[in-house]
């Protein structure tokens, strides 16, 4: 979903840009344009979002545009804009704003769309790095057992995401991976202020498994299951 949103940006941004790097190239006023339905809103404080439908004629031809800006400014007052076509593709068009901002909205566009697809390719690969270590759970392997810092507990659609930290990376920052449980799931809880739960590190693997109350994520046999017992009293009396 991340990934689609970076794309969204990308799509809805990417053309008007596009197309007013190259009408910068070459611009020509169109005093007699008009323009209807302009509108800027101020997001955040500083990113700004225009809007407007620019009408010109060229040799008796009606031209039509829709434009889309999106920019970073401190501006609270109201913008002043003309039309500009490009003379070497007349049915080119942009607002004189947008020309104005073009290295604004360059950069801010690429920045949030690298920045929101970055997010997304970590996640991604967290997720895979999850699901390896789920896979490897499932086999005859030792388990390394670890308690872990819940971080947060977000409701999805039939069930809930459980982000935990399960270490500190070399610059001291927390290692955090998400796993998805069951509407009536729960973590295997160590503490009563469910802060704290019980997770495995299969061998070989990166990312620990956060443990399910039932202990149905492993294919534990009951000498595992009494360790997993031994363990928890351990914890509980604070070894």
């Amino acid at each position: 979903m991340i990934l689609a949103v970076a794309g969204f940006i990308g799509v809805w941004q990417a053309p008007g840009v596009v197309n007013d790097w190259l009408v910068a190239s070459d611009p020509v006023a169109v005093p007699d344009a008009t323009i209807t339905d302009g509108e800027c809103r101020a997001r955040r404080v500083v990113f700004v979002e225009c809007s407007a439908h620019i009408t010109y004629e060229i040799e008796g031809k009606s031209l039509e545009h829709d434009i889309e800006l999106m920019f970073v400014d401190f501006n609270t007052g109201d913008y002043e804009v003309d039309v500009v076509r490009s003379a070497s593709q007349p049915n080119r068009a942009a607002l004189s704003l947008g020309l104005d901002m073009l290295w604004n909205r360059t950069l801010v566009d690429s920045t949030l769309v690298l920045a929101i697809a970055a997010g997304g390719i970590a996640l991604f690969a967290g997720g895979i790095k999850s699901d390896r270590s789920r896979r490897l759970a499932r086999r005859e392997s030792k388990l390394d057992l670890r308690e872990v810092k819940v971080a947060q507990i977000s409701p999805v659609l039939g069930g809930k995401y459980v982000q935990f930290q399960y270490g500190v990376d070399r610059k001291g920052g927390p290692l955090l991976a998400m796993s998805r449980f069951g509407g009536k799931e729960e973590p295997y809880w160590i503490d009563g202020q469910r802060g704290m739960a019980l997770a495995a590190l299969p061998e070989g693997a990166s990312v620990p498994v956060l443990l399910d109350a039932e202990l149905k994520r492993l294919d534990a046999s009951p000498p595992e299951i009494a360790t997993i017992a031994v363990r928890l009293k351990r914890i509980m009396a604070g070894a």
